[in-house]
């Protein structure tokens, strides 16, 4: 699989994730950008996973349409109210075109949880520019951007039924804007806390 790596040693001042976090214990809170589907279309994506996932028999729960979204940064795991406010600065002086995202694969990750995911190639180039141009600002300011990168939409989990990337009808939707999303772990809730107009 191939990841896009963009960018070098940053600034230590804010690494993500470590910044205020809560001495002991797993994070509470996820803060991170992210692409959404409008309403219409995350219903779309929900139903055509639950057909996908029927045809090849992985089990395990679906994500709720609302929760559907292609992660651009990760801000932090219980950050303080001050690199929010950071973050969001920064995606004040992000400039992008608004665009169309497209799927074209299926798989499961490796990660222990089984994530079943979407994947593209041409069709998610554009947010992987977004990407590029949100990562790049964010190690401006002292953040730490991962280097690899590969945008994808997780539809499920189920690490006992795993699926090696299979072509899928294409799919995909409409993204006029970006949004910062506070995560309440092990709530199966997503609070979109602000979002960005992309231009066009």
């Amino acid at each position: 699989m191939t990841q896009q790596n963009l960018f070098g040693e940053s600034p230590a001042q804010a690494t993500n994730g470590e910044h205020a976090r809560k001495p002991g214990g797993p994070p509470q809170h996820t803060w991170f950008f992210a692409l959404r589907p409008s309403i219409e279309d995350s219903r779309r994506i929900h139903a055509f996973a639950g057909e996908l996932l029927s045809f090849h028999g992985v089990l395990g729960k679906r994500i709720a349409p609302e929760r559907l979204h292609i992660t651009l940064e990760l801000v932090g795991h219980d950050v303080d109210d001050a690199l929010v406010e950071a973050a969001c600065r920064v995606a004040d002086a992000v400039s992008f075109p608004a665009m169309e995202a497209r799927f074209e694969a299926a798989m499961t990750f490796s990660a222990p949880s089984g994530p079943l995911v979407l994947l593209g190639s041409e069709g998610l180039d554009e947010v992987r520019g977004l990407r590029t141009a949100l990562g790049c600002a964010m190690a401006d300011h002292g953040f730490a951007p991962p280097r690899a990168y590969e945008p994808h939409m997780t539809l499920c989990y189920d690490p006992r039924h795993r699926l090696a990337k299979t072509p899928i009808t294409p799919i995909g939707f409409h993204a006029g804007d970006f949004a910062l999303i506070k995560s309440h772990i092990g709530f199966s809730r997503h609070e979109v806390l602000r979002t960005w107009r992309l231009a066009g």
